[in-house]
């Protein structure tokens, strides 16, 4: 019966996100709902803050609980900044293991664990990523056990046959995204991962950051690119193309947190 209501919850909360703050006249179906995340928990990310308060919007950050407050890494006083200011926190492991390399104990460990924590801290974490990725049928399992209403992976739309995730998903334990933007991807690009999914009927486009920052990383994008992308994100929304968290697009239920 749970992931019954699960299912049912997740399927139409979408229809609800998609309309919110789209003005009189404008269809939601064929513009696209653009959700910005930074995977990680890194430290140089927490400078998206600012940066989304000037533009009105938030995003996802998927973090990993265990690090946060290590070298390179944002603390959780910060993690609950972020929060405070209506960013979404979601889980992503307690130290980064590829799942599909792990043990199912030591997978759920990783997975529930993780989101214990963020529990822990007050936070109501409904979203999942992969790290690297990489995941199986057991894996998506063991996050839908540990109370996660959705997944996502990095790969799946190539702007060739598929511009965007369906809202709602076609798996909502696999969602999908544009290629990750590295260092090297330039602002045209970026944009064109909108651009591509307004002009093909719409969807769901997630973009997915690591860190913030002019060329310190490979999955690196520059304080300058994301704020020209987000000044030129801003004004879209008049046409219906909206910036929205995956738990805005996914919609369903909190549930407890699940032993480890």
């Amino acid at each position: 019966m749970r992931r019954i209501a699960v299912l049912l919850f997740a399927a139409a909360m979408p229809l609800l996100a998609t309309t919110a703050g789209v003005p009189p006249g404008a269809t939601a179906a064929v513009r696209p709902v653009v959700t910005i995340q930074f995977d990680d928990g890194t430290a140089d990310a927490y400078g998206a803050l600012p940066i989304l308060q000037a533009h009105g919007m938030r995003a996802t950050f998927y973090v990993n609980s265990a690090l946060l407050g290590t070298s390179g890494h944002m603390t959780w006083s910060q993690v609950l900044d972020l929060a405070a200011a209506g960013n979404e926190i979601a889980g992503h492991t307690l130290t980064h293991e590829n799942l599909r390399g792990l043990s199912t104990a030591d997978a759920r460990h990783q997975v529930c664990a993780d989101r214990v924590d963020l529990f822990d801290h007050g936070l109501q974490p409904t979203s999942f990523a992969y790290p690297y990725g990489r995941f199986n049928d057991s894996v998506k399992q063991i996050v839908r056990d540990c109370g996660y209403n959705s997944a996502r992976w990095v790969a799946g739309v190539d702007g060739r046959n598929t511009f965007a995730e369906t809202i709602p998903p076609r798996d909502v334990y696999a969602t999908r995204t544009p290629q990750l933007p590295k260092s090297s991807t330039s602002l045209a690009t970026l944009k064109s991962y909108v651009t591509g999914a307004e002009q093909h009927g719409g969807g769901w486009v997630q973009l997915v950051f690591h860190h913030l920052c002019t060329r310190c990383n490979t999955y690196a994008v520059s304080v300058a690119d994301f704020t020209a992308l987000l000044d030129w994100l801003e004004p879209r929304a008049a046409n219906g193309t909206v910036v929205l968290t995956t738990n805005e697009v996914i919609g369903g239920p909190v549930f407890p947190p699940v032993p480890g």
